[in-house]
């Protein structure tokens, strides 16, 4: 009985241990995570997005854009290649672009697609999809007069085709039917293991 009640105790303490472990990493930035059985720590990034001068070979010219770190390499998402007025500059664009995807991130990030919107009848808008969001949060207010799925086809062409700095066909076999009747960019399948639990 003695035993029992040791062994029982013994559970409680160790049980409390691990809370407070689990507590302080998740203070600093590292998730304990349980993967087929086995503890496994994921630690957690601040910063995924950043804002880069970047050779466009569509655009023949350094662009800013914003690229996404997935842990094995930064690779462009978006590039600021069409005009969206309010007198920013592209790289002030650029990084407040970044700022919006690193708050819906932890939303979960789904897709990218456009919009019309009811707050900017003139203009139309690119927005997230998360896992947390029903009506498509926006990420940016396009210019008058410029076309939702143009501007979203050009500023994304680095992100299905990889045609910007990195080559290769991982961003078209994610998004093989990208077009005016299907205007999404699928971005799960492009995103670090953390990223992709975001938001459950």
């Amino acid at each position: 009985m003695k035993n029992n009640r040791n062994i029982k105790g013994i559970v409680v303490v160790v049980g409390l241990i691990i809370s407070i472990i689990g507590l302080l990493l998740d203070a600093i930035g590292i998730t304990l995570d349980i993967v087929q059985g086995r503890p496994t720590l994921l630690i957690k990034k601040t910063n995924r997005f950043s804002c880069e001068l970047i050779q466009d070979t569509n655009e023949g010219k350094e662009v800013w854009t914003v690229t996404y770190d997935d842990d094995k390499s930064k690779k462009p998402w978006l590039g600021i290649v069409i005009t969206m007025g309010g007198g920013w500059s592209p790289a002030k664009r650029c990084e407040e672009i970044q700022r919006r995807l690193e708050n819906f991130r932890e939303d979960g990030i789904l897709s990218l697609e456009y919009r019309k919107d009811p707050n900017t009848p003139k203009q139309e808008v690119i927005c997230v999809n998360t896992k947390l969001s029903s009506n498509c949060p926006l990420l940016l207010t396009l210019d008058v007069e410029i076309d939702g799925y143009t501007a979203l086809k050009e500023m994304t062409t680095a992100l299905r085709k990889r045609t910007t700095v990195y080559h290769g066909t991982e961003g078209k076999l994610k998004n093989p039917k990208f077009s005016r009747e299907s205007p999404v960019i699928y971005l799960e399948p492009l995103l670090a293991k953390e990223d992709s639990l975001a938001g459950q």
